[in-house]
């Protein structure tokens, strides 16, 4: 029988209900992991250990007694702390929602324990959910499982490094702006956000649950590009979505590939480019025909990602956290949330003055007020995605290969300063594409060399990640037109294998 650790989630499940393996002792062995990674990277902030004991217990005598058995039967796995689930706090990282108690458990975590799953605990997030790092007053700070000195990213930071430390086959998480792919990234696995009408994102803020041009969905991060598409496909029932198209009904060699190295705004670090040059030499072995992209502006998507997220001065994130100072992280964004207009016009020429360049760039996002704003923003937003769309049309792609960041990781304690790291993910949450991850490579020691920074903040931040990043891992990003998961996850199993012939 192989190890636990190389089996993937749906391997899990056959051999549990085969019985060559039992629940309670898979159970175990993860609660094992569990307590042997925790006290150094502290992904697992509240646990469901007896709860899971007692539920693998219950698979295990269905099996025995020839019972129904459901998809993930037997199976452990973790969610995101915002998911509501058994009488456990739903903070968001938020002190006044410590005594938070859900009025029922999330729709997607009880359809996955419906089909047989066991939750075995919650993972750490970032204050507020908004930014690439997860740490909070409630619950401290969650380290990379490869390199405690960085970011295991954000906002389902806990989810990455969880999984990343193989001390979870699966874990549940959600994203609006990269938050199940960066971590994914930065710790060593592969994920998917699904199309933003698909699985939204059930997770409350305040009374509410996050509604706009702009939306929150659920996704899920993984080891194997069969355990995103089987959470993926019982997640989206529970939605009531469109079917996913069958990934067993894809031929590589039927897809044509654009890819892109870098968005012209924040450039990738040499590893970065290395992992998409040789994801496209892949892609073009399997069969697939990849070609370069011209994708339409990034700089457009960019801004029209800020101007929705932060209307209103951001109230929809600031109201939740009441009197709680934000994060160091979080203190600029909120600064520029606050400020008049005067302020922000008198800092962009400061900014520009002091080669803070990236800083002057988004100083011009912030200060949009009121419900004709956002309709005006919502139609730019489709007028790009209409745009978009044709580019792809008229260059005959199917899927679109890129970088996730200009970064391996971030440095703990340095997302106010790189933001999303550039323009790659925020543009899949603005156009409503799905889009995955797919590890493909690890950080060379001569790649670790630091890039050219001058006196902006931002630069300077990343190339002080850059000279310590060798070992991190190497990761691309995979999107396709809306309800076309199935292309990406395709794709992601392609990469996947590459990688497993390789080691």
């Amino acid at each position: 029988m192989e190890s636990i650790d190389r089996l993937s989630a749906t391997g899990i499940v056959a051999a549990i209900k085969s019985g060559e393996l039992t629940s309670r002792g898979v159970t175990e062995h993860f609660i094992a992991r569990i307590e042997a990674v925790n006290p150094k990277i502290n992904a697992v902030v509240i646990d469901f250990f007896e709860r899971a004991r007692a539920a693998a217990d219950a698979a295990d005598r269905a099996v025995a007694n020839g019972g129904p058995l459901g998809r993930l039967h037997g199976l452990p796995f973790t969610i995101k702390e915002c998911f509501d689930f058994e009488d456990s706090p739903s903070t968001l990282g938020v002190l006044a929602r410590k005594n938070d108690r859900p009025p029922a458990n999330d729709r997607y975590v009880a359809a996955l324990e419906a089909e047989g799953g066991i939750v075995l605990g919650k993972t750490n997030v970032p204050q507020l959910l908004i930014f690439i790092e997860s740490e909070n007053r409630v619950y401290g700070r969650t380290n990379n499982p490869i390199n405690p000195e960085f970011s295991c990213g954000g906002s389902s930071g806990g989810e990455g490094a969880v999984v990343g430390a193989g001390a979870s086959p699966v874990g549940v998480g959600s994203d609006i702006g990269g938050s199940v792919r960066f971590p994914a990234a930065f710790c060593g696995v592969c994920s998917i956000k699904p199309t933003m009408w698909r699985t939204p994102d059930l997770t409350r803020y305040g009374k509410t649950i996050l509604e706009g041009p702009i939306n929150s969905v659920a996704g899920v991060i993984a080891n194997h590009a069969d355990d995103l598409e089987l959470f993926l496909w019982i997640m989206n029932e529970a939605a009531g979505a469109k079917p996913i198209p069958p990934v067993t009904e894809l031929d590589a060699k039927s897809l044509r590939v654009g890819y892109f190295e870098s968005d012209g705004i924040v450039e990738p670090s040499p590893a970065i480019r290395r992992g998409v040059l040789e994801s496209v030499k892949t892609l073009k072995k399997s069969g697939a025909d990849v070609v370069e992209f011209n994708a339409p502006s990034f700089e457009l998507a960019e801004e029209i990602f800020y101007r929705i997220l932060t209307v209103n001065k951001g109230k929809v994130f600031t109201d939740v956290l009441g009197d709680e100072p934000p994060m160091p992280q979080l203190r600029s964004l909120f600064t520029l949330l606050r400020s008049g207009s005067g302020t922000r016009s008198a800092a962009r020429i400061i900014a520009n003055g002091f080669g803070q360049r990236s800083l002057h760039r988004l100083l011009g996002y912030f200060g949009g007020e009121g419900e004709a704003f956002l309709i005006e923003w919502a139609r730019r937003q489709e007028e790009y995605r209409h745009e978009y769309l044709k580019a792809m049309d008229d260059q005959g792609v199917d899927a679109i290969l890129g970088p996730v960041c200009a970064l391996p990781a971030f440095l703990h304690r340095s997302t106010d300063k790189v933001g999303l790291g550039g323009t790659y993910t925020l543009l899949y949450n603005v156009l409503g594409f799905p889009s995955g991850v797919a590890r493909v490579s690890t950080v060379r020691n001569d790649e670790a060399i630091g890039r050219n920074a001058g006196a902006d903040l931002a630069a300077r931040a990343m190339a002080k990640a850059e000279k310590r990043s060798a070992g991190l891992p190497v990761a691309v990003q995979i999107a396709a037109r809306p309800w076309r998961e199935d292309i990406v996850l395709k794709l992601i199993g392609e990469l996947h294998r590459a990688v497993s012939r390789e080691s």
